[in-house]
């Protein structure tokens, strides 16, 4: 059963015909050779269109050679296919005398059991055994040359179409970075035209295109400082507050001097969103929000710590939306490390890594 599946996994309608057309093609030019040799065209021979002598000069020889090729053909192509070419290429030095010494017994035995005339003797045995090692060697010459082909057109393939899945990338993170830097300008013109008296309007406009801005960076850099961060958090934070009031306060506890350390862009801003909208928004009295950073050894350690609502679930918010997913997701890529949510005290939830 599992030679028959790997057969199927492994070949196609294209591969069967080839093989067979080669087998055809081959039978036809040995018969024809051997019809012309021993006298077709003299009176009294068979004709040529005569079935036993097509059998009984090549064709049985031939049937014999295709049943044996395909279990050599099958250890060699797709057993030990990948095993270097050298190894492949060695294991014929094994298959060939077992391929030639299977052909030739079975071709006698057929032969004598039909009664049809051969000579076995002196240099006919060597001219037989000749003509099974040269069209094994032919055969399987074809055959790897064949399975070369295919996998290089499979390679050839494979490259297109990652040239086309990364340009279409490229033309997407180019997409994305155009988006913001658009807005980041209309935001600008839009704040030329407001009067100085709404010095509050155009402060607030500011802050929102600085977060456009910010975006477009973190786009184009791999990490960014801590600060920078913390900077995109703060913007963030105010411009929620107009929202939601007095029902929202914020701060930091982070040392300066850990200002300069690096961080992949946009990680806190996902978890501090989430803290945001699903676990201040949704609550009537007044909530806070502190980020804490401190720093333990060769790590540093985030939090960020909420009196929101709580979250009853914690498995079930990674499969709520794509952010803390995402966020979970990039600190296992980036640094192997682990999301971890806990209940905060007295209330709301304390999310946290380290890195």
């Amino acid at each position: 059963m599992q030679f028959i599946k790997t057969l199927k996994q492994s070949i196609c309608k294209k591969d069967i015909i080839l093989f067979i057309s080669f087998y055809y093609v081959s039978t036809l030019i040995y018969y024809t050779a051997s019809w012309f040799s021993w006298g077709g065209l003299k009176g009294g021979h068979p004709s040529f269109f005569n079935i036993e002598e097509f059998f009984a000069s090549g064709g049985i020889q031939f049937i014999i050679s295709f049943l044996i090729t395909i279990p050599i053909w099958y250890i060699t192509s797709l057993v030990l296919k990948n095993q270097k070419l050298k190894t492949r290429l060695l294991s014929h030095v094994f298959f060939l005398p077992i391929y030639v010494a299977f052909s030739y017994i079975l071709l006698k035995l057929v032969v004598e059991s039909f009664g049809w005339a051969m000579y076995w003797g002196g240099y006919k045995v060597v001219w037989t055994l000749y003509n099974f090692t040269l069209f094994y060697l032919v055969q399987f010459a074809l055959i790897h040359a064949y399975n070369y082909f295919k996998r290089f057109k499979k390679e050839e393939k494979e490259k297109a179409i990652l040239r086309e899945t990364t340009l279409k990338s490229e033309i997407t993170s180019l997409k994305s970075q155009l988006n913001p830097h658009f807005l980041h300008n209309l935001f600008n013109s839009i704040n030329a035209t407001i009067p100085v008296e709404n010095e509050r309007t155009r402060e607030l406009i500011i802050q929102l295109s600085d977060l456009f801005r910010y975006q477009n960076y973190a786009s184009q850099n791999e990490f960014v400082t801590v600060k920078e961060e913390l900077d995109f958090i703060k913007s963030y934070l105010e411009l929620m507050q107009l929202r939601l009031k007095e029902r929202l306060t914020f701060s930091f506890e982070v040392s300066k001097e850990l200002y300069n350390y690096k961080i992949s862009p946009m990680l806190l801003q996902p978890i501090v969103e989430n803290a945001v909208t699903h676990g201040i928004a949704s609550k009537v009295e007044p909530s806070s929000l502190v980020i804490k950073i401190k720093k333990n050894g060769n790590e540093l350690t985030y939090s960020i710590e909420d009196t929101g609502i709580g979250i009853k679930n914690k498995d079930a918010i990674f499969s709520e939306g794509l952010g803390l997913s995402n966020t979970k997701m990039r600190l296992r890529k980036i640094y192997n490390a682990e999301l971890i949510i806990e209940d905060n005290i007295p209330t709301g939830t304390k999310i946290s890594f380290a890195i």
